[in-house]
């Protein structure tokens, strides 16, 4: 029997984040706690949503103490300012890192203690969640939609999963992506794509988010290179929130083995999530193909592949059209963000470490496979 769960109210398309204001006060809030990041705060990203609020009457206070692959601390740190200055909701705006604060803030707000301890669920949220909205500026992480969040621990310099608390409310508005720059438009475009190729392929594939998946595969590589070479267009930028939308639903099928790589480069080399997804992503599928021949082979439909064979070899054209795509983008390489040889053993016991990912992937991977995998990506690099 499949179990599909899916929390947020989800308000999508160009003028969704103007319904922030109205969905806190919804909610009750009064005093919302604004979690974002400095970047998007500079860019004046958040300005419509920040206007909502005001807009609404609820009166607001910014955190933006955070960076790319956030700790214990800043997690910490937003639940802090939130006690102290007596806020009762949350508002999480920006890319995942954002929006996993957020979710986390609100664990430890209900049930206190370090996020640390909620890691894969090892402590239960049993307190009341503050009310929370989500609102992404990024197309690509599915974060505003998901319970789940991912913490650098930074005790083990390690990018653990929590079971953290899903959203009341998720606003994707389109027109917030506009003026990110090509490079994390990419990075995030390929996490996206990812999540939708490894929920068709986990262990946890059930028919519901099959289809959500395929539909964000189609629509994601698609409309990637429309929004990387023309930010501006607003058409690609809805397509690409739309896609990344379905992809971040369809995870509710689990994911796979790409993001047990990306956590591990992450973790170590401090560079934007998506970037290692992209770097290992055509692996993982390889690595998976002999295993599944037909959901590849559909993956590569999806894709776009209209060429003869079996599934296996449709499955392989897949694999050379998610290479093609990921090498024709502004993504670096292993060499380029700082990976070499001497790294290898530490990138290995980090992947290794990385059970909830691992444990999603349809086959076993070993030591010996993390470690040819991490070669071959490096040798290409």
């Amino acid at each position: 029997m499949n179990f599909f769960h899916l929390v947020p109210q989800i308000h999508y398309g160009p003028g969704a984040a103007g319904a922030a204001g109205e969905a806190l006060r919804s909610l009750g809030v009064r005093h919302v706690l604004v979690v974002t990041d400095q970047g998007v705060l500079d860019a004046g990203v958040i300005d419509p949503v920040l206007k909502s609020v005001k807009d609404a009457g609820v009166s607001y206070t910014v955190f933006s103490d955070l960076r790319t692959n956030p700790t214990e601390q800043h997690v910490a740190g937003a639940a802090y300012m939130y006690k102290t200055l007596g806020c009762d909701g949350i508002l999480g705006v920006g890319g995942g890192s954002s929006l996993d604060v957020a979710k986390s803030a609100a664990v430890i707000i209900a049930d206190g203690g370090c996020i640390t301890a909620y890691e894969d669920g090892a402590r239960e949220v049993t307190g009341t969640p503050p009310p929370l909205v989500q609102v992404p500026t990024t197309a690509g992480t599915g974060s505003e939609v998901v319970a789940g969040a991912i913490i650098t621990d930074s005790s083990r310099a390690f990018k653990m999963h929590v079971v953290a608390t899903p959203a009341q409310v998720a606003l994707c508005d389109p027109r917030l992506t506009l003026t990110l720059p090509a490079g994390p438009t990419a990075a995030s475009g390929v996490d996206a794509l990812a999540h939708a190729i490894g929920a068709y392929t986990s262990v946890e594939s059930q028919p519901l988010a099959d289809a959500m998946a395929l539909q964000a595969i189609t629509t994601i590589s698609r409309w990637l290179p429309d929004a990387v070479e023309r930010g501006d267009d607003l058409r690609a930028r809805d397509q690409m929130m739309t896609g990344a939308l379905t992809a971040g639903i369809s995870m509710k099928g689990g994911g796979a083995a790409d993001h047990a790589f990306a956590h591990a480069v992450n973790a170590l080399f401090d560079v934007h999530h998506g970037v290692g997804v992209a770097l290992f992503l055509a692996d993982a599928m390889e690595h998976n193909l002999p295993h599944m021949p037909d959901r590849f082979a559909d993956i590569a439909r999806a894709l776009g592949v209209r060429s003869a064979g079996d599934s296996a070899a449709l499955g392989r054209a897949g694999i050379e059209v998610v290479r093609s795509l990921v090498a024709s983008l502004p993504i670096p390489s292993l060499t380029e963000i700082g990976v070499g040889e001497e790294d290898l053993p530490a990138l290995v016991d980090k992947v290794q470490a990385d059970g909830f990912h691992l444990g999603l992937n349809p086959v076993p991977v070993t030591v010996d496979d993390t470690r040819r995998i991490l070669r071959a990506a490096l040798a290409r690099s």
